[in-house]
């Protein structure tokens, strides 16, 4: 039976150097970051939302928070800091906050600056590390929302992961046929079913082989082959409505923004580096915060 409490059961195991926030708080506190109170989390049991931040996406990851208050969602977050100084300046802001907990890794701090894609040990080292947290959760028995810090959320996503399904994520071609889908790791809800740990499971030691081998294959390269393989064994997969969840270049191109979507959540996927986002988000009115992330600072 999963418990509902704040904060949920210890994500990362044995992690001597991270400050736990108390595990009681007054029903009527309202956290500065989430502007929610413990009674509001209750109301959501068994659920978590999940996302991860270096320094130099920190402030990335503290927009989407923000987004996420502006609508008046409160879910317990997990927000996982991949570096030192990421944890400092992410504590700062979520310090008391009955609904965000800020929890660095210890399965080997990453660069505080942002990795380039063509070093695949550092970029692909930060991707392919988020796996093992999900699984961690699941097998406590939680319902995971995973989403990457540079969303950007307009509605409330939660009704849309009602009924019977294993995975929920958005694909990358419009045919909704699970084996002939690219599928996006960045925004995922997975339930604590059978099938999905042993999902979770299987791609977690396939990313770590690969590891020991020397080879940082992309965590969604090895999701969707597994996918694609229907192994280890079949997942029910819940595709979201691309007009829903869409990917940042469909989002801020001003055809699309003519069509007037009820868009839920925008994923910037596909607009590659923190410049490049920053712009994007700033030309259109995204940009919450006022924070200055400077590894040399």
């Amino acid at each position: 039976m999963v418990q509902s409490r704040w904060p949920p059961s210890t994500l990362i195991k044995s992690c001597s150097s991270c400050s736990l926030q108390p595990l009681s708080y007054s029903s009527s506190v309202r956290g500065q970051l989430s502007n929610c109170t413990l009674a509001d989390i209750k109301k959501r049991p068994g659920v978590v939302m999940l996302t991860t931040a270096n320094l130099a996406y920190a402030d990335v990851a503290l927009n989407m928070l923000e987004s996420v208050k502006r609508i008046g969602v409160c879910v317990n977050t997990t927000v996982i800091a991949e570096d030192q100084k990421a944890y400092d300046l992410l504590l700062k802001y979520a310090k008391g906050d009955p609904a965000i907990y800020v929890q660095k890794t210890n399965s080997g701090e990453m660069d505080a600056i942002e990795p380039s894609r063509r070093l695949g040990s550092h970029y692909y080292g930060i991707m392919n590390k988020r796996q093992a947290y999900i699984l961690t959760l699941l097998e406590q028995g939680l319902e995971v929302l995973f989403s990457d810090s540079d969303t950007f959320w307009f509605r409330d996503p939660f009704p849309y992961f009602q009924g019977d399904f294993d995975i929920s994520l958005r694909g990358f071609t419009k045919t909704r046929i699970v084996s002939k889908t690219n599928f996006c790791a960045g925004f995922i809800y997975l339930k604590p079913t059978k099938a999905t740990i042993q999902f979770v499971r299987t791609w977690v030691e396939l990313m770590d082989n690969n590891k020991k081998k020397g080879s940082f294959t992309p965590d969604q390269t090895v999701m969707n082959g597994l996918l694609r393989a229907d192994k280890p064994g079949h997942v029910n997969v819940r595709m979201l409505d691309a007009d829903l969840f869409p990917w940042g270049p469909t989002f801020f191109d001003p055809s699309w923004q003519k069509q007037n979507h009820s868009t839920v959540v925008m994923h910037a996927a596909s607009i590659r580096g923190h410049p490049a986002k920053l712009s994007k988000f700033n030309e259109f009115g995204m940009w919450l915060v006022n924070v200055t992330t400077s590894p040399g600072s």
